[in-house]
């Protein structure tokens, strides 16, 4: 480093020397090309260059240089360092003083350069130094708003290590809760730290030589810069500390306020890292905000939860008094008071068959190991803690540790159970009656912190009200059991009654309807009150308003649903005497269904009755012609009727083919899935069905490059043949068929629009039902009702879509949607 400042000082001074040597060599040039002596102007140059470059030492030396260089090389004698002429002396002597001038003035600059430098640098600093100050007190007021926002003590400690992080530029960050023990202290929350890596350090004893632990013993801070100034201070520390809590520089300040000591806040970097006092004093300040923080929460977490507490013993007594039954009451133990006070709670009760067991979670990933538990009733005998309340009759606060574990597990499913629970602190307090202990009530929670006194006393009261209630719900059922008997035999009766399927109706003798069940108010579309009321609901199969109930079975329709039908039958309640005949029971019976079957087989045999009869006919008819030896007929007038019988033959072979179909879905026969592109198979249908309407014109308008969609090739061939067909029936002469095919939302659409008539579009769904034929178009060609239905049925199983529309220029669209194929279920 010396060498090379001693470098960097010389290099003006060389330079110097080589700029006189340079002018030298110039104005001997010069000389030569003038033929005289141009001065001094090169070698001033010279010794100003270096002046300028190096200050007032270069300036001299190059000026000494120029001289002892003028005086040998430019004055006589020449080759001699003695100068003869005066007037060359006293040019020599000014020369070396404006030299010295030169040299001096170049000093003077560097000097106030040197000065100006120093002071711009000051201030820089200073404007740096206040920059950093005004950024640390701005961090610490937004830290401060950002505080006074945080309502829960999990807050206030998450903006601390996320502030603090950010202002320090810390690789970590862990907040420690001093124990109520006051002998170690727990990790509440951290930053930067993985759960492996915090596992050994989530609670410390605070006799362990580290730093955090000796911040929350002393209660002083502590800054190490690196990590040979924390092995120094605590020595390698017993835990896996060194890559978290101590990595390579550690800043941990106490957690306090007034004498009142929360815990501590300790922030980490994975590299040396500079403390100076004014970071300390910063991260000390951040520390006390946290702390006043803190202060206020616990204040206000107290409040709430005195009155959290008390609200919960008031709806406790409101809960336990809403009902007097026994397991009722039983089962609203176990959850008490959760979550306020644990995240389990288990109540064992006393009973004469032995001690029986509820648990209840506030968590539902826990249900599985809380009913393992609840199998696992409270071994009165055993060394658990809530064997021991259950003997004592005094609460008891215990940690749930493997110790305890084991005491209370009565196999082994039952300790992995209690295991998977994860609670760490129990508080359990006895059911007690009259000073009598009646069972126990236990609550589990899964943070790591100790129930408190208060804690205590609160469950301790919910136990005594839990234990009354238990108490007088217990009496009430003994009570309650005297009674059941009685009331047992009038509930099987109206079981029964309510359970038939059939409306089951009891009138009075002035008709008045005593009792009912559900069968009978929802058939006749809501409650009856009179035997007039009922028959103003009827209507006889004239339209007529019956006078009174048939003694057979007779079939009504309801008047507010003329397609609702019932039977209703009357009998009169047998009796003796004057009570005879005084109580009528009514029996109404929906046969709505199979009235509606009727109707629908009446119309399916009469469509299928015409047209089965018509091409059966002209194909009998037909074929007995041609069989006919003697036939004399003409070749056309035997290709008409072979084509006849085609036609025929092929509508016949189609309406069988529907029926087919049919006949499958209803033994629930699905389709199968399988890649078809739409864009082949479409066509070759069209062309099938030109030689079947000649004096219909197809186009098919497809993109080749359709993707492949999910179906089955013979039902697509039979849908798509259904919607020509119709096309072509409705289109009428010179019809006019387009076919498109195109891509959909998430497959590929088939669109066949005709020149027709058009449909309704109120009717655009009936014209998919079964046997339906619309008015407006049924008298412009056969049909029975069930292609469009077969159509729909086959895509929905391919999971597609269907529709009917009326195009705006005249005419109408039948289409479907496919799927994109997805692959096999094994892909």
């Amino acid at each position: 480093m010396g060498a090379r400042r001693r470098l960097h000082a010389a290099v003006p001074v060389l330079v110097g020397l080589a700029g006189v040597v340079a002018m030298a060599t110039v104005k001997l040039a010069l000389n030569e090309a003038v033929d005289r002596d141009i001065g001094f102007i090169p070698s001033m140059a010279a010794v100003v260059i270096a002046a300028s470059l190096g200050g007032f030492v270069p300036g001299m030396i190059a000026t000494i240089a120029a001289v002892l260089l003028e005086a040998y090389v430019f004055m006589e004698p020449r080759g001699a360092l003695s100068v003869t002429s005066e007037s060359d002396r006293i040019r020599l002597a000014l020369f070396a003083l404006v030299g010295l001038l030169a040299s001096w003035l170049a000093w003077l600059r560097s000097q106030a350069e040197t000065r100006a430098r120093a002071a711009t640098g000051e201030a820089t600093s200073a404007r740096d130094q206040a920059d950093l100050n005004a950024r640390r007190l701005g961090a610490l007021q937004a830290m401060a708003t950002r505080f006074a926002g945080a309502a829960t003590t999990a807050e206030i400690v998450g903006v601390g290590l996320d502030q603090g992080l950010e202002a320090l530029r810390a690789d970590g960050g862990v907040v420690y809760r001093v124990e109520s023990d006051g002998g170690t202290i727990v990790a509440v929350a951290w930053r930067g730290y993985d759960e492996a890596a915090m596992a050994p350090l989530r609670r410390l004893a605070l006799d362990l030589p580290m730093a955090v632990t000796d911040v929350a013993r002393r209660g002083e801070p502590a800054f190490l810069e690196d990590a040979a100034a924390y092995a120094a201070s605590y020595g390698v520390p017993g835990v896996s500390t060194v890559a978290v809590v101590a990595p390579a520089a550690i800043a941990a300040v106490p957690l306090e306020l007034e004498a009142r000591r929360f815990g501590v806040l300790a922030f980490t970097w994975d590299q040396a890292h500079d403390l100076p006092s004014d970071r300390q004093a910063f991260i000390s300040a951040m520390a006390r905000l946290m702390a006043g923080a803190l202060e206020r929460a616990r204040l206000f977490d107290a409040e709430r939860a005195t009155r959290e507490r008390l609200n919960a013993l008031v709806e406790a007594g409101r809960v336990l008094s809403l009902s007097l039954d026994y397991e009722t009451t039983l089962r609203r133990l176990a959850g008490l008071a959760l979550p306020l006070i644990g995240d389990v709670g288990i109540v064992d009760v006393v009973e004469a068959g032995g001690i029986r067991r509820l648990v209840t979670t506030s968590r539902p990933e826990l249900a599985a190991a809380a009913s393992v538990i609840e199998a696992h009733p409270l071994d009165a005998a055993g060394s658990s803690p809530m064997a021991s309340v259950l003997r004592s009759g005094d609460p008891a606060v215990f940690r749930i540790d493997d110790a305890a574990i084991r005491a209370a597990a009565r196999s082994p499913e039952h300790a992995e159970a209690l295991a998977q629970l994860g609670a760490r602190w129990a508080l359990v307090t006895p059911l007690r009656v009259l000073n009598r202990t009646t069972g126990v009530l236990a609550f589990l929670r899964h943070a790591d912190l100790p129930y408190e006194a208060d804690d205590i006393e609160f469950a301790t009261e919910l136990g005594d009200r839990a234990g009354r209630a238990l108490e007088n719900a217990r009496l009430h059922t003994r009570v309650e059991q005297l009674a059941a008997s009685e009331r047992r035999r009038a509930g099987e009766l109206e079981a029964v009654v309510a359970s038939i399927g059939e409306g089951i109706l009891v009138a009075d003798a002035e008709g008045a309807i005593a009792s009912s069940n559900a069968a009978a108010v929802r058939l006749l579309g809501g409650p009856v009150s009179t035997l007039d009321g009922l028959l103003a609901r009827l209507l006889d199969p004239e339209g007529g308003r019956p006078r009174a109930l048939a003694p057979d079975p007779t079939e009504y329709r309801l008047a507010d649903r003329p397609t609702a039908w019932v039977e209703v039958a009357a009998y009169p309640v047998a009796g003796s005497g004057e009570q005879q005949g005084r109580s009528t029971v009514v029996v109404c019976r929906d046969v709505s269904a199979f009235r509606q079957g009727q109707v629908l087989r009446e119309a399916f045999l009469g469509l299928l009755s015409h047209e089965l009869r018509t091409p059966v006919t002209t194909i009998y008819g037909g074929s007995a012609v041609l069989a006919r030896r003697d036939n004399r007929l003409d070749r056309q007038t035997r290709d008409e009727i072979l084509s006849d019988i085609a036609g025929e033959a092929d509508r016949l072979y189609r309406l069988v083919e529907d029926l087919m179909v049919l006949a499958r879905f209803d033994e629930g026969i699905e389709v199968g899935t399988e890649p078809a592109l739409l864009q082949r198979l479409v066509p070759s249908v069209v062309e099938q069905e030109r030689g079947r309407w000649p004096a219909t014109t197809f186009t098919v308008e497809a993109r080749p490059d359709l993707p492949a969609v999910g179906g089955d090739e013979t039902s697509i061939t039979q849908v798509t043949r259904n919607l020509l067909s119709n096309a072509a029936k409705y289109s009428g002469l010179d019809g006019k068929v387009r076919v498109i095919i195109e891509p959909g939302d998430d497959g590929v659409v088939v669109r066949v629009q005709d020149n027709g008539p058009g449909i309704n579009p109120a009717e655009a769904e009936d014209l998919f039902s079964p046997f339906y034929r619309s008015p407006t178009t049924s008298r412009m060609a056969a049909g029975a009702g069930i292609g469009l239905h077969v159509s729909r049925r086959l895509v929905d199983a391919m999971r597609g879509r269907i529709w009917a529309r009326r195009l705006d220029d005249g005419g109408s669209e039948f289409g479907y949607e496919l799927p994109r194929y997805r692959g096999f279920p094994d892909d």
